[in-house]
């Protein structure tokens, strides 16, 4: 697997990373490839420490869960008991401990703008919460309001009750569940693509990604593999299991059993999204328990969970029914998903190999695009000359030409200097392509849906939100809406907290300043609001997305 690693190393945003595989008694194998630090030339070691994201989650439902086995906290308490001062809104439901567990809670994902937890959290006061329980909405700021609310009951800090609930019994030395400034030098250096305002391309310049310090319940945790590796333990048990597992690692209690089978219980319908890994086998059934995706993958019994934090992206998986788990920790940005590709290769290898199968068919590292894998029609709206199936895919519109690469994520992108601003997405019926507001068709380029070229059928109000935005928040620093056939949409082209797809945007109503407001989002019972700031000369001069305020830019 290291191999394979090794080889994405080429075409993917990956500096490096660390892959451990995990058994009952400790970790059986873990090795290192790439980068620590591109500018030093420093080699990745085992030994390096990344933060974990939204792994920490993990940990931080095993604490709360802990905690109410002692009867600090009950799970079905509205977390306002917890905190008093909290307000959700005037029509608002009370989410209870359990509900914000399940991501049930009904509360937007967050920003993580302004970047302290509290402050974050009293800004809820004037957010949108869905009726609730209806869906799964992953929400890193119900998380925040978890931690908020066992330290006020414990009058402890958080990091403090992670690290006596979890972080000592499991025997998590270099481990921290407060990251700041000064753990820093111990830590890989993380990164992110050098150019914020486009999609990453093969060949694109990384940097050093910002170093935010953080200790909410959401992502506080940093630790190296072999530490991270006791996490799995904890989960895996004794080896191969059906049901509930011990709750201790090397004879330690860690944690109540009861506790472990409230948290790998299935809750809500839904989980992190699971991308398409070429002849990597998919869940068939794919949930959440509290603060853990519960899957079904070849039918064995998987937890799972990502973490995606500035500069770091990570992937713990834990495979209850083959009692083994994989732990994949890398220095790329958290919108990166070969943390997870890494540790579902290597989980579909071993299982192959347990069950005396040849080796899996792995992915393919190059993502560019071949004759063959397209429409006549789809390659003739990008001008791709004609070529032997097989050959890769150049885009050839004027004059110019540019490599077409599919990306983990399904959208497509080519440095072709033309079309770098937006990601290219195919048409349903593959006749075509959209990048941005204009429509790639063979017979030529439409801008919005319309052949000629004018405005699309749009309420001309929403005409002076069109645009660029930029915020200083490491975690979605670009946004830009557009207008395309009749729909308003909302693009990103990356970042940890920002949509992986278009999203549509639709008017709710007017904003308490008289401003648009609008939902993120198709679907009616979805929290996320964008409300428009001043109008300004014919174009809006700011939007706030949640709450975190972005400003219009000079740049297209």
């Amino acid at each position: 697997m290291l191999a394979h690693a090794r080889a994405l190393l080429a075409w993917a945003p990956l500096p490096g990373g660390v892959i451990a595989l995990v058994g009952p008694t400790g970790v059986l194998h873990q090795g290192a490839f790439g980068s620590a630090d591109l500018e030093r030339g420093l080699p990745m070691t085992t030994d390096h420490v990344f933060q974990i994201g939204s792994i920490s989650k993990v940990f931080t439902a095993l604490t709360i869960t802990e905690l109410a086995s002692r009867g600090l906290l009950s799970l079905d308490e509205p977390i306002t008991d917890l905190l008093p001062w909290l307000t959700l809104g005037p029509d608002a439901a009370r989410p209870t401990v359990r509900e914000l567990l399940s991501h049930m809670g009904g509360l937007v994902m967050g920003a993580d703008f302004p970047p302290d937890d509290l402050a974050q959290a009293w800004r809820l006061r004037d957010a949108v919460v869905a009726p609730h329980p209806t869906r799964f909405h992953y929400s890193n700021v119900g998380f925040m309001l978890l931690g908020l609310g066992a330290s006020a009951r414990a009058r402890r800090p958080w990091p403090e009750l992670v690290r006596e609930v979890l972080l000592e019994p499991l025997g998590m030395t270099r481990s921290v569940a407060s990251v700041t400034e000064a753990d820093r030098a111990a830590l890989a250096v993380g990164y992110a693509p050098a150019r914020e305002d486009r999609p990453w391309a093969p060949g694109d310049a990384l940097a050093p990604a910002a170093w935010p310090e953080t200790r909410s319940a959401d992502g506080n945790v940093a630790a190296p593999a072999r530490d991270l590796a006791q996490l799995a333990r904890l989960l895996l048990g004794d080896g191969p299991v059906s049901g509930p597992v011990s709750g201790s690692v090397d004879g330690r209690r860690v944690v109540a059993p009861e506790v472990l089978e409230q948290v790998t219980t299935p809750t809500a319908v839904g989980g992190e999204p699971t991308p398409s890994y070429g002849p990597l086998p998919l869940p068939t059934e794919s949930t959440y328990g509290l603060g853990i995706n519960v899957e079904r993958v070849d039918g064995h019994a998987l937890l799972t969970h990502g973490g995606g934090m500035v500069g770091f992206s990570t992937f713990l998986l834990v495979d209850r029914t083959a009692g083994f788990g994989v732990v994949v920790m890398t220095n790329a940005n958290g919108d990166n998903l070969h943390a997870q590709l890494l540790a579902r290769a290597a989980h579909a290898d071993l299982v192959a190999r347990l069950d005396g199968r040849s080796e899996v068919d792995l992915p393919e590292t190059d993502p560019r695009v071949r004759v063959g894998d397209l429409s006549a029609e789809a390659l003739a709206a990008l001008g791709a000359p004609a070529a032997p199936a097989g050959d890769v895919v150049h885009v050839g519109l004027g004059g110019q030409t540019g490599v077409l690469c599919r990306m983990l994520t399904g959208r497509y992108v080519t440095d072709h200097p033309a079309l770098r601003t937006f990601h290219l997405d195919p048409l349903p019926d593959g006749s075509g392509w959209t990048h941005g507001a204009v429509t790639l068709r063979p017979g030529g380029a439409e801008l919005g849906g319309r052949p000629d070229g004018r405005s699309v059928d749009l309420d001309p109000s929403w005409a002076p939100l069109v645009g660029h935005y930029r915020s200083y928040s490491p975690w979605f620093p670009h946004l830009r809406v557009l207008a395309r056939d009749g729909r308003l949409l909302l693009v990103a082209p990356g970042g940890v907290e920002a949509p992986s797809e278009e999203e549509d945007l639709v008017e709710v109503g007017r904003g308490p300043l008289g401003s648009g407001e609008l939902r993120v989002g198709a679907d009616p019972w979805l929290p996320s609001r964008l409300v428009v700031g001043p109008v300004v000369d014919g174009h809006a001069v700011s939007v706030e997305l949640d709450g975190c305020l972005y400003s219009r830019t000079f740049t297209p």
